[in-house]
């Protein structure tokens, strides 16, 4: 009979129910879920345009990347929304280096340099975006373009609208 009770005693451990935590799994979820959104969101980049700046239009579908923005209205340069130099100014320097643009693009190399070198994953690629307006001198455009590859940004690219193509 002992054996017996000891049995009974085994089956009714046998069937007490543990509840199962659900919170852990609904986290996982939702951050599957935030990332999937985020990674599909991500697929085309998006430059805000200044209402003061009026960029060119053109013909290209190469979509613009994340890369450092430099912003040249008819007035100031702009490096990632920061001021480093007034047009009138760069246009009346002799040399084609503009020293407070090459100051501030070498500022973010060395700071791409060190996250890269941090993490192991980036490189630093020398990418560069220049937004211009359509009314500045190309004689600005090219000291820009020479001062950039001067701070080791070799990789540049010019924000254009994308014109509509005519249907024949």
């Amino acid at each position: 009979m002992r054996g017996l009770v000891k049995g009974v005693r085994r089956t009714r451990q046998a069937h007490i129910f543990t509840s199962l935590n659900l919170t852990s799994l609904i986290d996982l979820f939702t951050i599957l879920v935030l990332f999937l959104i985020f990674h599909i969101a991500g697929g085309s980049e998006v430059l805000s345009v200044s209402n003061r700046l009026q960029l060119p239009e053109s013909l290209s579908e190469t979509p613009p990347q994340a890369t450092v923005t430099v912003v040249i209205t008819t007035e100031e340069i702009t490096v990632e929304g920061k001021r480093v130099e007034g047009v009138q100014e760069a246009l009346d320097a002799p040399d084609l280096l503009i020293a407070g643009l090459k100051q501030e693009l070498d500022r973010h190399a060395q700071k791409a340099k060190a996250m890269g070198g941090a993490t192991g994953t980036q490189v630093f690629e020398g990418k560069v975006t220049i937004l211009g307006d359509r009314l500045i001198p190309f004689k600005l455009l090219e000291k820009v373009m020479f001062t950039c590859s001067q701070a080791e940004f070799s990789d540049i690219r010019l924000a254009v609208i994308q014109k509509e193509t005519a249907s024949l």
